[in-house]
This record gives structure tokens, sequence and C-alpha cells, in this order.
């Protein structure tokens, strides 16, 4: 059920152009063209199902009422992980689910999912003794690569001198053994956009992706047609949109777009999670670390990411607004508690955090348990009359997610019979358009006669954020050497990487490009935020034609985040 939509877009394998300056033709088009399926809801699970649709030929409408990714699929611990703890649980399916997603997305896009190394240690008398060490590590390499396409590499077992050899920093007293293993790193708002990106791609300018647009009704018009009233946030313009199938992915939100359905509004059990980048010199970890909490004995990690470390998450119950989570007195604490124990040169105290951010966790309720051990399984539930919504659920698993909602649409009738092919599990294990191996892109710089524009630390920073996107900024850099200048001595930022960002990704507002189009908020020292934001603010006036007012008011609406997420307010929803 689509009615006719001018396709002026590239179809021939290269990006869409996808510019705010064209919001109000997108917002035009949205609301004259009736859709199969609209999707609500911009994170990953969202983007994820734009994917699946996208490579079914359906044509789609996302919207979210806030910035892709701005939710939890920018707030994560930047890992796409097989969830060692879950071998706790026993919840061994978990593990291999997500294990078998991990190895496939470091296949698809290894420029921005990449093998990280884990240290997990044995104590003598501790909860983590040597022999459940060693049973984890071993289950968790059966269950990752035993019939597995895609595999990391095996475990291996290291002494405790061996391991105070490769980590020096680390208090090895107590410590029996160490096991390595392997997961992945990510920027999970990256990986939300590229896979929005490439499902836009593959519509060919038949489907649309609005944020900043919020659904402030559903209902059922007609039997097979769904309804749903929208606002755009920036002009107040309202439409409605109608569709056979609407699916409910607003993950912390869940409950409350079912409510505006005439439905029940308590699915979601919303936990926060912290983290606190802090520096790595001070902390002096080499590789990552999985460490229990000397306060609860809950696991978390401590990450390393280039010059920052990054400590987190903690996992507890949140009753307050779900836009404004932020770290607190006693989140930071509680961290930092268990850091300094196990790195006594550290000596870290709240002073010392370079940045920090706060997400909240969609878990799908469950009566009598304790945080850390709800199940983080999605559940897809039918509402009836064409609407579906899917909760819980990890970054990892984001395609099965996806693919497990198309399943259910099409079986319930509200979208086309999937053919056999269509309908398999596997379907759309594929590489994704951005991904490029660092060897392919030495490759294609060399040509491309792309070689030699910036330094080795530039050049790495932008192949692993966007990948094949990296050679269309090198070629801009080549056209204006003076683009690739760093905005902020010493990162690896350029004006030819933020002008892609606003041809390319949509991004409206500088939140947009320095909290999700780029890691700028957590990697930079909020004492660095202001000389980089203005500079950033800058470039963004000049392509958006903003005045002096927007500029400034851009900039203080940024900074004042920014200062509230070092602000560590006691915790007034505990």
């Amino acid at each position: 059920m689509t009615r006719e939509r001018t396709n002026d877009f590239a179809v021939d394998g290269t990006p869409l152009a996808w510019s705010a300056l064209d919001r109000d033709r997108e917002l035009d088009r949205a609301a004259a063209t009736d859709v199969d399926l609209v999707i609500l809801g911009g994170g990953i699970t969202g983007a994820g199902i734009a994917r699946e649709a996208a490579l079914r030929g359906i044509p789609f409408l996302l919207v979210d009422k806030d910035d892709f990714a701005a939710g939890t699929s920018s707030r994560s611990s930047k890992l796409v992980h097989g969830g060692m703890r879950y071998l706790a649980q026993r919840d061994f399916a978990l593990v291999r689910e997500s294990t078998t997603e991990r190895n496939w997305l470091c296949a698809a896009l290894p420029n921005l999912v990449r093998p990280i190394r884990f240290h997990y240690c044995g104590y003598l008398g501790g909860k983590d003794t040597p022999g459940r060490v060693r049973l984890a590590l071993r289950l968790y390499d059966l269950l990752s690569n035993t019939f597995s396409r895609y595999r990391m590499p095996r475990h291996e077992l290291l002494a405790p001198e061996e391991l105070r050899r490769r980590e020096p920093a680390v208090r090895a007293e107590g410590v029996a053994m160490a096991g390595d293993y392997y997961d992945a790193n990510v920027d999970d708002a990256r990986l939300t956009m590229e896979v929005l990106k490439e499902a836009r791609d593959l519509s060919g300018g038949r489907s649309a992706a609005l944020n900043y647009v919020e659904a402030l009704a559903i209902r059922e018009a007609a039997p097979g047609l769904r309804e749903v009233d929208l606002r755009d946030a920036f002009t107040g313009r309202a439409f409605t949109v109608r569709a056979r199938c609407v699916v409910n992915a607003t993950g912390v939100w869940a409950g409350g777009t079912l409510a505006r359905a005439g439905g029940p509004s308590g699915l979601i059990r919303p936990t926060k999670g912290v983290h606190l980048a802090v520096p790595n010199a001070r902390v002096g970890n080499r590789e990552a670390f999985v460490m229990r909490s000397l306060d609860d004995g809950r696991s978390f990690f401590v990450l390393r990411r280039g010059d920052i470390t990054l400590i987190g998450t903690t996992d507890t119950d949140y009753q307050g607004p779900l836009e404004a989570p932020f770290c607190t007195a006693e989140d930071a604490d509680y961290l930092l508690r268990t850091v300094n124990a196990r790195f006594p040169e550290a000596r870290l105290t709240r002073d010392d955090v370079l940045s920090t951010y706060a997400g909240i966790r969609p878990l799908v309720r469950q009566e009598g348990v304790g945080a850390s051990s709800v199940s983080r399984r999605h559940v897809v539930r039918d509402e009836g009359g064409g609407l579906v919504t899917v909760a819980g659920g990890k970054l990892t698993t984001f395609r099965l997610m996806a693919w497990d909602v198309l399943r259910t649409c099409s079986a319930r009738g509200y979208l086309r019979p999937l053919g056999r092919k269509e309908a398999k599990r596997h379907f759309s294990r594929r590489p994704l358009k951005a991904g490029l191996a660092w060897e392919a892109f030495g490759a294609a710089l060399r040509r491309l006669d792309l070689e030699g524009l910036l330094p080795g630390p530039a050049l790495r920073h932008l192949h692993q954020q966007y990948g094949q996107g990296a050679l269309r900024i090198l070629a801009a850099v080549k056209a204006d050497p003076g683009s690739g200048r760093p905005i902020l001595e010493g990162h690896p930022w350029c004006a030819a990487e933020i002008e892609h960002i606003l041809a390319y990704e949509n991004a409206p507002t500088l939140m947009d490009v320095m909290l999700r189009r780029t890691e700028m908020q957590m990697i930079v020292s909020h004492r660095d935020q202001p000389a980089l934001a203005a500079g950033v603010a800058r470039i963004l006036a000049r392509a958006y034609d903003w005045d002096q007012a927007r500029t400034d008011r851009e900039l203080a609406d940024y900074l004042a985040y920014v200062r509230r997420t070092i602000l560590f307010e006691r915790d007034a929803h505990a």
C-alpha cells in the first residue's frame, strides 16, 4: 500500500544525501505518502527494523521524537559483546545468540566493530575463583566459535607473573590466575547511524527517517489500516500518516507509546547505567578488564579507549525523567572505589573525571529479581490491529530483534508474506555498505591518490568511524587542504569530517554532532569543551546559515549539558 514517491536520490551504490537542509521536503513527503510500515523509535532497534524492511523491499517511515540514537543507543558501554556474565545466569542460548551476532558484526563492519582483549582475574577465596574463571572462558569459547561462520580468537590463561608483566599497573595481590578473552569495541551511536543510512540507501528514496518528530497518537482507522498523528519538534507542524503496520520500538518510552495507543504502560523496568571517562595515563590499564565491585560484587568494565579509560557500568533501578539521566556522586564514587583499589597508583577522585554519561536500559519488567538479574532477552508483542511492540534486548542482537519483529508483522498479516529466503533468520546477515577493512582502506587510498593528506592518527580515526565514508572525507580534504586541519589541536576532528556529517547524516543541532555523530563529548575533557564546541558550531553556522543568536543558543545548550554531566549531584531519584 504505497502511493508513488518521487525518486530523486542516487540508487547506484553511492550514499543518499541526507542533510537537515532538506528537512521541509522530507516532512512534505512523509505527510503525502502512505507506507507499509511506520517505525516509532530511531535507536538501534528501530534502525535494524528499517534495514530488515529495506532488504525485503518494504517501504517504511521511521520517526523519533529526539535525535537518532539519543536514548540508550548512544549511552551503552560501547561494546558488541556476548555477555560473559550471562553464563552465571545459565542463559547459554542468549550467550550463543549474542556471540554469533558479535562475530558477524566484526566481519560485516570491521572498521567500527573491533575485537578487544579482556583480562578476567581469578582470586583465591573470591567469587571469581580460578576454577570458575577457567570454566567460564571455556564455555564462552565453545558458545562463540562452535559451528560459527565467523570466529573470535580463543581465550588464553595467564599466570600471575604474566599478568603483572602485561599490566604492571594492576594490583596483582590475591590474583591466582587470569584469563584473556575477546569481545568487541564499537561506537554505538555510529553503528545506529550506519545501519539507518544503509536502510535509506537500500530503499532508494522510497522510505524516510525523521528525527525530532513525535508520535502523539496511534489509532486503528479501519481494518488493516493504522493512523499515526505526528508533530515536528522544530516548527510545531502536525500531520497524520497511514500505514498497514506500526512498530513501537521506542525503548524505555515503549510503555508511554503504548498508552498513546490506548494500551497498558507498565511494560518496561528502567535501570540506569553510568560510565566515567578518565585519563588512561592515571589508571594505566593497557587493555580491558572485567572488575567486580568491592561494594556489592557486581561486574563492570574498565576499558581502554585510546587516551581515555572508560569505566562502567552501574545497574540501578531508576525512577527519574527518562530524557535526562545523569551521573550522580553515588554513581561516580561506586565505580572509583573499586578502580582505585585494583589500580593503586590511580588515586582517582571526581575531579579527575573527564566526562560522564548515563543511559536507561529498556528491560522487560520482571517481578522479584534485582536490577542486574533482569533478563536481557527481547520480547515482541502483537498489540492487535496492526500495532506491534518490541522491548528489551541488547545492542549486539539488534539484527535478530529486527528480524523477529518483521517476521511477526508478516505472520500476523500486517505486512506482505515473506518469501522462503526472506523469512530465514540469516537473510540479512551480510556485510554493511560502510564496512572497510584496514588493508582495503590502504589499497583504496593508493588507488584514489589520497595518501599523505592527514597524519596517521587522524587517518585511523576516519577509517575507524566511517569506513567507506572516510574516502569521501579525504577527497574533500584533497580538494581543500585547509578542511583537514584539526578543530582542536591534539584531536582528530576536522572541518571536512563535520561537513560530511552535515551532508550525509541529518544532524540539525550542535548537540547531535557532539554527542552522537561523533564521540567528542565522551573523549574530550569538559575543560576543553568550550573551545571545541565553538569550532564545531562555526562550521554548522556556515552550513545552515545560522545567525549569531542561533549559534550562541546552540553553544549554550550544549555546554549546559556538559556542565550537568560533571556536577555529580546527589541522587534525587534513588
